[in-house]
């Protein structure tokens, strides 16, 4: 099984009071996670925080830095919110950092929750206008993946067109390239730098329901879950398994191309996890809870009743990895062994925990935990 360590800049704020300060600690996280083995660092995009704890609104600037201070782990986005992002700056920036990396760079793609970010970037990427995010989500990506398999492209769709009309080009010294221009007229765009990894870098989608699963599987995207329960997260490995198969003309096993996320934090008993960890768990699912929908915690077949609480006893046993070793060592085992899981990210860090114990957290699961999972020759 690999094991990937994800955090935020809010979750990593520790005892930082300013966005410096911050960006530090996720350099001092990210060198210990490439230290302890980890095979990859992911960082989430957030815009606009209300509560003063910082946002990371540019996981792929980021990333490069963080790249430039270690040498092997890998650095993901989960994930560029695609509809807050122009389609040909996206693949430019991604393929510079892709470059930069020597192919160390994995994607992450999201369509986006929060009512109050998406309609800043564009019209259509209000999550509450549904048919249309996904429309967005759907045609931004494509393009990004055009963009990265074509040396000339051009696209016609809902809500871009390139080259845009009346686009010209001439120079002394470059005649006219029928490839790309008719006469001076441009016909088709030369997007640079190609990605290192070719034919791009690999490609991931956050999926929380059966449609955004079906998104993922028909568009050739890797699916990450966060909040289901291991019986839900099998069920949808099973539809995405199912749409590969039928798409791709090839058997998918359940688990291949998908990952997990879960909050974690590692201590000496349940109880001093709790202690540790329950407010900063319990604040990201709680801001949450009115955008993804209760669905996402609950076993097929299973409806909630509307007086059930998100609160910690409530989600700890479906959906998070929190306790002694022995008990995270139990949920992760429980994840392969119901959905044949290969790929764990794993949260370590949660809002308003100190430094020290977040690095602490980092440690105990990379000792303590991962090492029950090394593979056997």
């Amino acid at each position: 099984m690999k094991f990937a360590a994800f955090t935020t800049v809010a979750a990593s704020a520790g005892e930082a009071t300013d966005a410096a300060q911050m960006i530090d600690n996720i350099r001092q996280q990210t060198v210990l996670a490439e230290e302890l083995g980890f095979e990859a660092i992911w960082l989430g995009e957030h815009h606009f925080g209300p509560y003063a704890a910082g946002d990371l609104p540019n996981p792929i600037l980021l990333g490069a830095d963080l790249a430039a201070r270690t040498s092997r782990i890998r650095i993901g986005q989960m994930a560029n919110i695609a509809p807050w992002w122009h389609p040909i700056r996206l693949a430019e920036d991604i393929a510079i950092l892709d470059n930069m990396t020597r192919g160390r760079i994995e994607v992450g793609f999201g369509r986006g929750i929060w009512p109050y970010e998406g309609p800043q970037f564009h019209p259509n990427a209000d999550p509450r206008k549904e048919a249309e995010s996904r429309e967005l989500f759907r045609e931004i990506v494509e393009i990004v993946k055009e963009i990265w398999t074509n040396e000339y492209f051009s696209h016609q769709g809902e809500n871009f067109t390139f080259p845009v009309d009346d686009t010209v080009f001439s120079h002394p010294k470059f005649p006219s390239n029928p490839a790309w221009q008719e006469g001076d007229r441009v016909t088709k765009l030369r997007v640079t730098p190609r990605p290192f990894q070719q034919p791009y870098p690999p490609l991931w989608m956050t999926v929380s329901t059966d449609r955004s699963v079906s998104t993922a599987a028909e568009m050739g995207l890797k699916a990450c879950y966060w909040q289901p329960p291991p019986l839900r997260v099998r069920q949808r490995m099973e539809l995405y398994a199912q749409i590969r198969t039928e798409l791709e003309g090839r058997t998918f096993r359940i688990g291949e191309d998908q990952g997990v996320m879960r909050s974690t934090y590692v201590a000496s008993s349940m109880e001093e996890a709790r202690r540790d960890a329950e407010e900063g768990i319990m604040s990201a699912f709680i801001f949450n809870d009115p955008f993804r929908g209760r669905q996402v915690f609950t076993n097929p077949d299973e409806e909630l009743d509307p007086s059930v609480q998100l609160d910690w006893d409530f989600l700890e046993p479906r959906t998070l990895l929190v306790g002694s070793p022995d008990n995270v060592i139990e949920k992760v085992h429980e994840l392969q062994e119901v959905c044949n899981l290969d790929y764990l990210l794993v949260e370590f860090a949660h809002m308003g925990m100190p430094l020290k114990k977040t690095l602490k957290n980092l440690e105990a699961f990379a000792t303590k935990v991962m090492p029950r999972f090394a593979d056997k020759d």
